[in-house]
C-alpha cells in the first residue's frame, strides 16, 4: 500500500492515511476520581483505616444484659445495622464475671438473645459447660472416670440434657461403675424435678449438687471428684425449636428394613384369583301358542 501524507492547514497536523477514507478517532481518557487519587497517594496504614470506616459505617452499638436470675449485669456490646440479625445469637460468659467469684472461672454459661428493647438486648439461659482443662486436670492415674448422660425436666417446664462426671478413688469393676452411674442419674433427676430452673442454677453454681452426690455416693465407693460437665437446653418455655430434626442413620435403616419386610409379606401372601363377573342371563319369554281359526 502507498501511504499519502497530507499537510492540513486548519489544524496544522500530519495525518497519515493508510487506505482509510476518514480520520481515525482517538480514545477518550477516563478521568480519575478524587477518591482514587487519594488512595494512590495514601500510605498502607491510611488505606486500612479507610476500609474499616466503610465497614463500620451505619452500624449502631447495642448493650447485652444477663437475665434477671443471674443479676441482670452488662455483659458486653455488639454492633449491627439491622437489630433483627442479633436475635437468637448465643454468647458465652464465665460465671466469675457474673458472680465475681474467681473460683468459678472454669464454669461457662451460654446465653441466648431473645428480644431487643431500645438499644438493650435481653437474654435467657441456654446452657452450661465446664472447661475441658479443669476436668482433665482432675483425672489421674489409678482413678476411674464415670460419665453419666441422661435427660431431666424441671418444675417450670425446662427440658435438659445433663452430663455428670464422677471420679472414683481407684480402679473399680464394671458393676460398681453401673451402680454409681444409676445413683447419680436418680439423684439429679429427683433434684431437678423438685426445683425450678432458677433454683437449679443456684445450686449448681454454689456446688451444692456436686457436694451432695460426693457425700452420699461415697457410701457405694469413695468419690474423689464430682462435677456437672454439661447442661444443654433441649426445650424451654421461652422459645421452641421450629426447624425439623434430621433423622439419624439408625432411624433411616429401620425405615428401610420395615419397607422391605412389608414388601416381602405382600409377595408371600397368596393372591386371590379374580373370577370373571357372570353376566346376567336374559329372561326367557313365554311363547304363547297361536290360536288357529277353523273355517266352516
Amino acid at each position: 500500500m502507498i501511504s499519502l501524507i497530507i499537510h492540513s492547514v486548519k489544524d496544522n497536523r500530519l495525518v497519515e492515511i493508510m487506505g482509510m477514507k476518514s480520520k481515525p478517532r482517538l480514545r477518550e481518557e477516563k478521568k480519575e476520581s478524587k477518591e482514587a487519587k487519594l488512595d494512590k497517594e495514601a500510605s498502607p496504614d491510611e488505606k486500612e483505616e479507610r476500609i474499616m470506616v466503610k465497614k463500620w459505617k451505619g452500624k449502631e452499638w447495642f448493650n447485652i444484659l444477663a437475665p434477671g436470675d443471674l443479676g441482670a449485669k452488662l455483659i458486653g456490646q455488639t454492633p449491627t445495622t439491622d437489630p433483627k440479625t442479633i436475635i437468637n445469637r448465643n454468647i458465652e460468659v464465665s460465671i466469675a464475671e457474673l458472680t465475681g467469684d474467681n473460683r468459678k472461672q472454669h464454669m461457662k454459661i451460654r446465653l441466648r438473645i431473645n428480644r431487643i428493647e431500645g438499644k438493650t438486648c435481653l437474654t435467657s439461659f441456654n446452657g452450661l459447660e465446664s472447661a475441658r482443662e479443669h476436668i482433665m486436670r482432675m483425672v489421674r492415674k489409678r482413678n476411674q472416670k464415670v460419665e453419666s448422660i441422661f435427660n431431666t425436666s424441671t418444675k417450670d417446664g425446662w427440658f435438659l440434657k445433663t452430663k455428670f462426671l464422677v471420679i472414683l478413688n481407684g480402679n473399680t469393676t464394671t458393676t460398681i461403675q453401673t451402680k454409681v452411674r444409676h445413683f447419680v442419674a436418680k439423684q439429679v433427676m429427683e433434684l431437678t424435678g423438685k426445683s425450678t430452673m432458677k433454683e437449679l442454677l443456684r445450686r449448681i453454681i454454689s456446688t451444692e449438687v456436686q457436694m451432695k452426690i460426693k457425700k452420699e455416693g461415697s457410701k457405694i465407693y469413695p468419690i474423689r471428684f464430682s462435677e456437672v460437665a454439661r447442661l444443654k437446653v433441649l426445650r424451654s418455655p421461652e422459645f421452641t425449636v421450629s426447624e425439623p430434626r434430621e433423622k439419624t442413620r439408625e432411624e433411616k435403616r429401620k425405615e428401610r428394613t420395615e419397607k422391605v419386610k412389608e414388601e416381602q409379606k405382600k409377595e408371600a401372601e397368596p393372591k386371590e384369583e379374580k373370577k370373571p363377573k357372570e353376566e346376567p342371563r336374559p329372561e326367557k319369554k313365554e311363547i304363547k301358542p297361536k290360536k288357529t281359526e277353523i273355517k266352516k
